[in-house]
């Protein structure tokens, strides 16, 4: 388990260090597209995973591998088309592919694996696709 997250999260406005992976966990399903519009979490200079929005209970989810490589994901649905979706960020509404904008209910337990692994694995509902630096 893994137990050493450094994390912000800007419904408290401050970060944190040695966070416990379900703490982490507490805060994505907290997120509510008001109050609450980001987590990111950091694991050393390993990986990040920045969960946001939260509006009409979607989010996005970023996955950042820093070694050996630099590596990031988004967490889609299957669902490839050319509409656009809004999240509230921060205060801020920003436009993000609607396949990018996923159900906080399916990424809750995906999220859970990251946190407690530090790996990715392969969710069933949703995939994981990579984002050209």
């Amino acid at each position: 388990m893994l137990n050493d997250w450094r994390v912000y999260m800007d419904g408290t406005g401050e970060e944190q260090k040695h966070v416990a992976w379900h703490e982490v966990l507490k805060g994505i399903a907290q997120l509510n597209g008001k109050t609450h519009t980001l987590v990111h979490a950091a694991y050393g200079d390993h990986v990040d995973l920045v969960v946001a929005g939260g509006n009409k209970g979607k989010v996005l989810v970023q996955w950042k591998e820093h070694e050996p490589s630099e590596r990031h994901y988004v967490l889609a649905s299957d669902k490839q088309s050319a509409v656009m979706a809004t999240l509230v960020i921060e205060g801020e509404e920003i436009a993000f592919p609607a396949s990018w904008c996923v159900p906080v209910e399916k990424v809750i337990p995906i999220c859970g694996d990251l946190l407690r692994t530090c790996e990715k694995g392969e969710p069933v509902e949703l995939s994981w696709q990579e984002v050209e630096q």
